[in-house]
């Protein structure tokens, strides 16, 4: 009787446990769901109070550190926006902006317009890598983007204080001649040499702010693609490849160096400053397709992880010492030293056309 009893007790046990498994696996309750039309990618572990949480801690930290703000923004954002909710959206705006503001406003650390450039720079990264559409084009805009922002914002904080950019720079290198206290002729020239590179090459600085909070806003998204195991598509290394046209930029650019003289006087400044500039944003380009051939080579040959890591630091002094890595990416554009598929398209009609002829 005993060992009925227990196997009546046991039946119902496993009664029970097995309609409690029933109704958990429905799809309301986040079960198994076949794959199908209907079946939706799983999302990450982290909720979306968690990615607006990371959000605003990105927002507070941009408010000191842009760069480093950029980096959880985009990790925040790439969770709250993965889901394609405009609620969620604005949610994530709201959570960015409004502590960044805040807080630069209060520190004083950096200006609130330029923070809250680097806050949108870091969701538009996460939104085009939760949407699978981070592409060389999508980056350049999100950079050049950036930039011209940058640029505007101090533009017009100075007009509002009767100053310009050009007034910064030198009062930058009056306060450089004063720290360093030397009055001899190479000083003095080195001082004047300084202050015309300034005055050439000053948007390249906003540039290279763009760029690297976008580099930091990419990695962030990038860690939370992979942390939450969110099903999108994100671009690699190995892949970047340099549209054709920069070429032709590139040309453009030099016939604007070398057609300066021509230009009358009151233009000549600017035709060098946007000459100078534009060179320096397509050696950047082209150089990180020198560093994109290196990224193949370590793939392709099974270099350890080591000898890869001595290899791109030798690529970085070789660029930083003779621009070889630019060079190198220059020649992929006509050489294809990855044998990328450029200008292949494949088409059904095409498909048809060839099957009529071979029949």
């Amino acid at each position: 009787m005993t060992v009925e009893k227990r196997t009546d007790e046991q039946t119902r046990a496993l009664a029970l446990w097995d309609a409690s498994n029933s109704k958990g696996a429905s799809p309301e309750q986040g079960g198994i769901v076949p794959a199908g039309d209907g079946a939706q990618a799983p999302r990450g572990g982290s909720s979306l109070v968690a990615g607006l949480v990371i959000c605003a801690l990105g927002g507070v930290i941009a408010g000191y550190i842009p760069m480093l703000g950029c980096f959880a923004i985009g990790y925040g954002a790439a969770i709250t926006l993965a889901a394609r909710n405009p609620l969620q959206a604005l949610a994530t705006l709201a959570c960015t902006l409004v502590p960044a503001a805040v807080v630069a406003l209060v520190a004083q650390v950096a200006t609130v317009p330029s923070v809250l450039v680097a806050c949108v720079i870091g969701i538009g990264t996460a939104w085009a890598t939760s949407r699978s559409r981070l592409s060389l084009s999508v980056s350049f805009a999100l950079i050049g983007c950036g930039t011209l922002a940058l640029i505007g914002v101090d533009a017009i904080q100075l007009q509002s204080m009767d100053s310009s950019i050009a007034d910064m720079i030198t009062q930058l290198v009056n306060e450089y001649a004063k720290s360093i206290g030397v009055a001899s002729v190479s000083a003095v020239a080195q001082i004047e040499s300084l202050r015309s590179v300034l005055q050439l090459y000053w948007p390249s600085a906003y540039l290279v702010v763009a760029l690297a909070e976008y580099l930091c806003s990419l990695l962030g998204a990038r860690a939370s693609v992979r942390r939450e195991g969110l099903r999108v598509s994100m671009p690699s290394l190995v892949d970047y490849d340099v549209p054709v046209w920069l070429v032709g930029v590139l040309v453009a650019d030099i016939l604007g160096f070398a057609a300066v003289s021509v230009v009358p006087q009151a233009y000549t400044n600017i035709v060098n400053m946007v000459s100078a500039n534009l060179l320096v944003a397509l050696r950047i380009a082209f150089a990180v397709q020198g560093f994109a051939i290196i990224a193949w080579l370590i793939r392709t040959r099974h270099v350890g992880a080591f000898a890869g890591a001595c290899t791109i630091v030798a690529g970085l002094v070789l660029e930083d010492q003779f621009y070889v890595m630019t060079i190198v990416g220059l020649i992929d554009v006509w050489k294809n030293f990855r044998h990328l598929p450029r200008g292949v398209k494949t088409t059904i009609q095409s498909n048809t056309d060839q099957d009529q002829k071979s029949a």
